[in-house]
């Protein structure tokens, strides 16, 4: 197939997106994106998702990128459409998530002259390039196979940090002789470590006795989930999951130790008595370490796909810049007659596994019993998506997961209202997998509008409400900090069973474990759109 073809800008767009496997868009359709979604409409094999705003088209996107591995995409309108999608962009950059975003733009003639044009934006590039880990502005149309191309492999063989593409919209009816990717251009090489690193950090590991291994949620974007599950047992290091990587491996491996975003002494026992940690597909953030607070040991081996993260937050002995997949293969082929035992280990971790459950209870109360019940309703292949809840925050521990890419909880962004969103894009990917979102009272209001997205495109996710008419996390922190000056923390709320019915979904009120347990999956076997409220008991305030 000729590879140069005369085409409009929104036809080399859809024609690129297509080259690349792109088969959905998100998005809501403007006035100045009508020649993108003319090609859309004229275009076999591309989907488009309709949202009812663009913070839940980003969301969407982004759960379709974390279900898949592969690029969401979105399309916005210029100004507001692409201020609207600006916080999932956000959460794409903090949790590395493949998301393109494919905004119009003021016209060339009148670009930057602040005449105001409609939707005019004092500086959309600028916007977008404070908060995308790519960004670029289109200036002919010949130009953009090969920006797409790049962000692409920016995406795919990097570490994807959400991407931009933004088109003036006189670009998308302007003609141009343009050269679309090859078969050549679609694939994009990982990167592999230098020989000479894989052999020093073997031998570390060869001389450790306590080993640990923390694992980040670059694992499952490498795909090197069973790698690092060969590497571990080879070892018997334990492997340390956290709230973005509770995935990683299945959560009954007898190496696994659970953590949420609160864990940090409870762990210190198991880092202080290692002789070296071996991280990878981590940046060690400060949600991952207690805020710099987790006591990690000196022999310290970092891998990681972006050479900027290693030694940024904690020194490292080895930095090896790598693809997690190709390291942890090279790893073990490197470490092949190595059989570790460590039988006091089993002990040990029983006894850090305890005192943090035993943490997070006291954290976050009782009602961590329904957490059984969520788990007893979703099979093992279920897709949960955790939103910033005070259950979804002890879900990490009290939630166990079986499966890589069956868990989304992007805590570190931590945007209240993502997780029905999340759940939608993930369920569009995944169409013949349970979806279930957990969700609070106060941030399902955020996005509930996105219920109407759900009844459209005939997604059958479940939703659970928990519901206590309170912004829990920040009222506890007022009631603590604040000597019990609360304010704006108390819901007035609606009838979420009605709501639902107004949406056309089916709506369900669930008093107790069994109730829930027994409601979810009555939605799982309905296969259409279900809420269900979970009333909570009031706490003393």
């Amino acid at each position: 197939m000729n590879n140069r073809q005369h085409l409009s800008g929104a036809q080399a767009i859809i024609a690129t997106l297509q080259a690349f496997q792109v088969d959905t868009i998100f998005g809501i359709p403007g006035i100045h994106t009508l020649p993108l979604y003319d090609e859309i409409h004229k275009t076999p094999g591309i989907r488009h998702v309709l949202a009812r705003h663009e913070q839940g088209a980003g969301f969407m996107a982004e759960g379709y990128a974390r279900a898949t591995g592969r690029p969401g995409v979105v399309s916005t309108i210029t100004g507001p459409g692409l201020t609207n999608v600006a916080t999932a962009v956000a959460s794409a950059f903090a949790d590395s998530i493949p998301l393109l975003v494919i905004s119009s733009s003021g016209p060339r003639a009148t670009a930057s002259r602040g005449r105001g044009e409609l939707h005019e934006l004092k500086n959309q590039l600028g916007v977008m390039e404070s908060l995308a880990g790519w960004a670029r502005a289109m200036e002919c149309v010949e130009e953009i196979p090969g920006a797409i191309q790049d962000a692409m492999r920016i995406m795919r063989s990097g570490r994807a940090r959400g991407a931009y593409l933004q088109v003036p919209y006189d670009l998308f009816r302007a003609y141009a002789t343009v050269t679309l990717p090859t078969a050549e251009d679609l694939f994009f090489e990982p990167r592999r470590p230098q020989e000479a690193d894989i052999i020093q950090a073997a031998q570390l590991l060869r001389e450790a006795r306590k080993p640990v291994i923390l694992a980040g949620a670059g694992v499952t974007m490498a795909h090197a989930n069973q790698e690092l599950i060969v590497l571990a047992e080879r070892l018997q290091a334990p492997v340390i999951l956290g709230s973005k990587s509770h995935d990683v491996i299945p959560n009954d491996h007898p190496l696994t130790v659970l953590t949420t975003t609160y864990t940090n002494t409870e762990l210190h026992p198991l880092l202080e008595s290692s002789d070296l940690l071996l991280v990878v597909g981590s940046k060690l953030g400060a949600e991952r370490t207690a805020y710099g607070q987790y006591p990690l040991p000196p022999r310290l081996v970092h891998i990681d796909i972006d050479p900027t993260v290693i030694g940024h937050t904690y020194p490292a002995m080895l930095g090896i810049v790598a693809d997690a997949r190709e390291a942890l293969q090279a790893l073990n082929a490197q470490l092949g007659d190595l059989a570790s035992a460590r039988p006091e280990l089993e002990t040990e971790l029983s006894q850090v596994r305890a005192e943090i459950r035993q943490e997070t209870r006291a954290r976050f109360g009782e009602e961590v019993a329904l957490l059984d019940s969520v788990r007893a309703a979703v099979p093992p292949h279920g897709m949960i998506v955790a939103d910033m809840t005070m259950l979804g925050y002890a879900s990490t521990v009290f939630l166990p997961v079986y499966e890589p890419s069956s868990f989304i909880h992007p805590c570190e962004f931590c945007t209240i209202g993502c997780g029905l969103p999340l759940a939608l894009g993930a369920q569009v990917a995944q169409p013949e997998r349970p979806v279930v979102a957990l969700c609070g009272d106060g941030g399902f209001l955020l996005n509930s509008s996105e219920l109407a997205t759900a009844v459209q495109e005939q997604l059958p996710v479940v939703i659970v409400i928990f519901n206590d008419s309170t912004f829990t996390c920040v009222k506890t922190e007022q009631r603590q900090a604040y000597e019990g000056r609360y304010i704006a923390t108390d819901i007035v709320e609606p009838d979420y069973v009605a709501l639902a019915q107004a949406f056309h979904v089916r709506g369900i009120r669930a008093e107790g474990p069994e109730a829930l347990q027994a409601a979810i999956q009555e939605g799982l076997a309905s296969r259409r759109p279900t809420l269900i409220e979970v009333p909570l008991p009031s706490k003393p305030w």
